[in-house]
């Protein structure tokens, strides 16, 4: 039997009640939610200058006080610690000068010593403050009517210990669907979201290039749960740059805006390892081991009579090998070492930006440093040739960077071999 529909004036009685609930709800949650951090012992005499509100507060950071162009007179320092930062309403003062002459003095007769003033273009003060075991730096300043702003940072280590373990020369097993790689986990405190395959390219920002190169034909990515109590884009970057430094990785690149990005490279032990990090609101780690890529190159070459090879880079716009390509070239030798009656014929190819006469000429140099690179590791020169092919042998779109990525590349050849070279 169909229900008689409410009444209008019955159903916003409901919508009101309802609404009643979940405010009362809203309100007895937030004591648990986010709350206003008290000020430090050593800003607490700013309750008595003025009335502190607003106070934000980061449990760690990394930053440099003053930023912006008060550092231009070589004045500043990079802190690391926990961070506070607020107004100070000055009841009263209604000129910069007015709020200056309340603020200044006080800040100086609490403990504070000042570094430096500036005067000129606003007045701003950076601070020093020492004292039973305690040290902070700080920034102050007028803004607007009855305002002041202050910065503090409180020395004080990271709040956890990392460290990573470095890759062994027997490739340790990883489980692409679970857990972490056994040699670059999450930091403390974080949580574990996923794990999957990616058989994408695996491409690296290289310094000075406009456009990233390809190392591996494919990675595994690691996604994290921030810890519960935050993670800021500083002490993410110091403490995996640190970790990754100390561990025997190469820092190839990195930035730091709203996300942070890592780049690094593991090359010891016999291993070619290629990471990056990725952080915003979580955090993600991607791996492409590149020596398990070319494991096979002996047997694609006999199978294939060319391989394309991929993780041997140049600097830009040159033939000058970079050290990043060892661990690949140390795979060429290997084969080579293994097999000492394999000869060889290196082939370099560009993409399509710039002139053929130029990207002939560039591949030819490029071959070559590989040959000479070989030769000065023992093998002999008669077992050797090297060819160019500028941009005549594309393997993809040259109208993608992906595709750009993909065509420039070094391939070995057997020059005796029955099938015919692509």
């Amino acid at each position: 039997m169909r229900q008689p529909a409410r009444s209008s004036a019955g159903a916003a009685a409901s919508r009101l009640r309802f609404a009643i609930i979940i405010a009362l709800l809203v309100f007895t949650a937030l004591p648990f939610m986010a709350q206003e951090q008290p000020i430090p012992a050593e800003l607490s005499f700013l309750n008595k200058v003025g009335k502190p509100y607003r106070i934000t507060y980061e449990p760690w950071t990394e930053m440099q006080m003053p930023d912006g162009d008060r550092r231009a007179n070589g004045v500043g320092k990079v802190v690391r610690g926990k961070h506070w930062s607020f107004p100070v309403i000055v009841s009263g003062a209604m000129t910069q000068d007015a709020i200056w002459a309340r603020i200044k003095p006080a800040f100086l007769a609490n403990g504070w010593t000042s570094v430096h003033e500036w005067s000129a273009g606003g007045l701003e003060l950076f601070l020093h403050y020492q004292k039973d075991g305690v040290e902070a730096w700080a920034t102050t300043g007028p803004g607007d009517p009855e305002r002041a702003g202050v910065d503090m940072v409180e020395i004080a280590p990271m709040p956890f210990k990392f460290t990573l373990t470095p890759p062994s020369a027997t490739p340790e097993p990883v489980n692409a669907a679970v857990g972490d790689f056994p040699w670059l986990g999450p930091l403390p405190g974080s949580k574990f979201r996923s794990s999957a395959p990616d058989p994408a390219p695996f491409y690296v920002a290289i310094k000075g290039a406009p456009e990233p190169e390809l190392v591996a034909t494919g990675s595994i990515i690691k996604a994290y749960y921030a810890p519960p109590d935050g993670l800021s884009n500083p002490l993410f970057r110091i403490a995996y740059h640190d970790a990754l430094t100390v561990a025997g990785w190469t820092i190839v690149n990195e930035s730091m805006g709203s996300d942070v990005v890592i780049s690094a490279h593991f090359t010891k032990n016999g291993r070619n390892l290629w990471a990056s990090l990725h952080k915003n609101d979580t955090f993600d780690i991607r791996v492409a081991d590149a020596g398990a890529v070319n494991k096979d190159m002996g047997s694609d070459l006999k199978t294939n009579c060319h391989v394309a090879i991929y993780g041997v880079l140049f600097d830009f716009n040159k033939s000058t090998l970079q050290t990043a390509s060892d661990p690949v070239l140390q795979q060429i030798l290997d084969l080579l070492k293994k097999n000492p009656t394999q000869k060889i014929e290196v082939q370099g190819h560009t993409d399509n930006v710039g002139g053929d006469a130029y990207n002939q000429t560039l591949s030819e140099a490029r071959a070559k440093a590989i040959v000479t690179w070989l030769t000065q590791h023992g093998i002999a020169g008669d077992r050797l040739t090297a060819k160019g092919f500028g941009k005549t042998k594309p393997i993809a779109d040259n109208a993608t960077d992906a595709g750009r990525a993909k065509n420039r590349r070094v391939e070995i050849a057997d020059p005796k071999c029955a099938a015919p070279s692509k």
